[in-house]
């Protein structure tokens, strides 16, 4: 029907006007709804009244849901999903929280996933207490009839039956969470998925409830942040909110509050280009190292105090500020002064954000000596990771070196750093994560991208150009058009790669 329309229009506007969910409508779309129904021209009478604020044509949620839909039908992640299911679940997510295309995209994907994955679920069956009621009634025949040992036997039967009965309701208990969580992300209301997972861990004992919380918000935003699912971060968020919202004056408790807080909107700002979930970050997390004691708790405060400056060098990138990236890069030292005297465990976090920082602040101002301290750093962190144990740590870390090499390469002229530079980054690929990290694969690709243009500056080879269009396709096909800070990049990329071709 909506190919009957002049312009057409998508099924989602249709969908939803068969459904009742637009509000009302105008009497020029009513018009074209006639036409393409062939009515008689009285319907148009019904509507001459309606008011100017009445509901027309397509919205763009509702053209980007059915984008949504086209690609999930031509990428095959529709099987057994019927035209309504795809619809209302598109347009939940273009509507709500999901701003952009691409992450819209991703929740529609991960809700089929999960929808798909929780069919097995079965109700609870069975009569437990007619069975445990025969039972007693049978020991007691054989007490009166003197059979003690069988009796005995019976009720010993019995007691494996009821473990077993309690695994398994146990069990029926966990599969209703999941499929109740299903359903949330189904609806895009992770408010909803977040009540419900603070309520299931209510069984935790008195004073234990706030670390249940803020290890599972950990775990839900490390998810969404390894995976692309903005769904989950959310998640996570609305968690982080909540548990700080009930210790924030309780010092101790809302410093650790405010640091997963801070985490969870770090974790969200690194996929747009808006400033609100990076300005809370930079808020929260300063304000955990303000409530945490460096005498007291030198390893949590050093943990907070590098977090904060994780959040300002990302900032001073973003807005390209030299001065934000040297306070980052002074803070991290702080951080890591502490670890040192401390003699603790996170020396390699320490070092790796210490290079990152210098990293970040010799590309900006394009300081060899800036970008050799950030090697060197960088170094260090990776000299204390070990990549069969810690490989998602190694590749993060030795990605950040071949970052650092990139530009040192690039700045000094140098080609031999360039080609450490690739080196490092084919190692990272090595470790084939693209399905299990897919969002830092797509980084990595476009790494690849970069550095191969870079070295076609200083070696103009037509293949380089062809590497790096071909890695850059790759990140693109994941950041899909609609999203905001990863497809901003892969087009200005792109745009330099075509000038390259060009020679202009």
């Amino acid at each position: 029907m909506g190919g009957k329309f002049d312009p057409p229009v998508g099924a989602s506007f249709i969908s939803k006007v068969e459904k009742g969910r637009k509000d009302a409508l105008n009497a020029t779309t009513v018009g074209r709804f006639r036409i393409a129904l062939n009515l008689d021209d009285a319907w148009i009478g019904k509507f001459l009244d309606t008011e100017d604020a009445a509901e027309s044509l397509e919205t763009k949620s509702e053209q980007d849901a059915d984008r949504v839909i086209d690609r999930l039908r031509r990428e095959g992640k529709t099987e057994g999903a019927s035209d309504d299911l795809l619809i209302q679940l598109a347009n939940n997510f273009t509507e709500g929280d999901h701003k952009d295309r691409e992450t819209a995209y991703r929740s529609v994907e991960a809700a089929l996933v999960r929808l798909k994955a929780s069919e097995h679920i079965a109700q609870l069956v069975g009569n437990a207490a007619a069975q445990f009621a025969a039972l007693m009634k049978e020991v007691d025949a054989l007490n009166n009839a003197g059979e003690f040992d069988e009796a005995n036997d019976k009720l010993t039967q019995q007691a494996d039956w009821l473990r077993e009965e309690k695994e398994r309701l146990a069990r029926l208990s966990e599969l209703q969470l999941e499929k109740e969580l299903n359903q949330d992300r189904l609806r895009n209301r992770p408010d909803l998925a977040a009540e419900r997972i603070v309520r299931n861990l209510r069984e935790f004992p008195k004073g234990k409830l706030f670390w249940a919380v803020d290890n599972t918000a950990d775990d839900w935003r490390d998810e969404g942040d390894k995976t692309g699912d903005v769904f989950a971060s959310q998640v996570a968020l609305v968690l982080a909110q909540g548990n700080y919202a009930k210790v924030n004056s309780k010092k101790p408790l809302a410093a650790s509050a405010l640091h997963t807080l801070g985490w969870c909107h770090f974790r969200l700002a690194e996929r747009s280009t808006g400033e609100a979930h990076l300005n809370e970050a930079r808020r929260a997390l300063e304000a955990a190292v303000k409530k945490a004691s460096k005498v007291k708790e030198p390893k949590n405060w050093a943990a907070r105090k590098s977090a904060f400056g994780s959040v300002l060098r990302v900032t001073g990138e973003r807005y390209n500020d030299a001065r934000l990236l040297r306070q980052a890069m002074d803070v991290q030292r702080a951080a890591l002064k502490v670890n040192k005297l401390t003699k603790s465990a996170d020396l390699q976090g320490r070092w790796n954000n210490l290079g990152n920082a210098l990293q970040t602040l010799g590309e900006l101002t394009k300081d060899a000596e800036t970008l050799r301290a950030a090697e060197e750093a960088l170094f260090e962190a990776l000299a204390l990771t070990n990549n069969e144990i810690d490989s998602p740590l190694w590749r993060a870390t030795q990605s950040n070196l071949a970052l650092a090499k990139r530009w040192l390469g690039a700045v000094t002229s140098d080609l031999a750093e360039l080609q450490e530079s690739r080196d490092g980054y084919a190692a990272c690929e090595g470790l084939a994560f693209e399905m299990g990290a897919p969002f830092d694969w797509a980084r990595l690709q476009w790494n690849i991208a970069d550095l191969a243009l870079a070295r076609y500056y200083l070696e103009p080879d037509p293949a380089l150009l062809a590497e790096a269009r071909m890695h850059l396709t790759r990140a693109r096909k994941f950041f899909v058009e609609g999203s905001d800070y990863q497809t901003e990049r892969c087009d200005d990329l792109l745009t330099q790669i075509d000038a390259a071709e060009t020679g202009s």
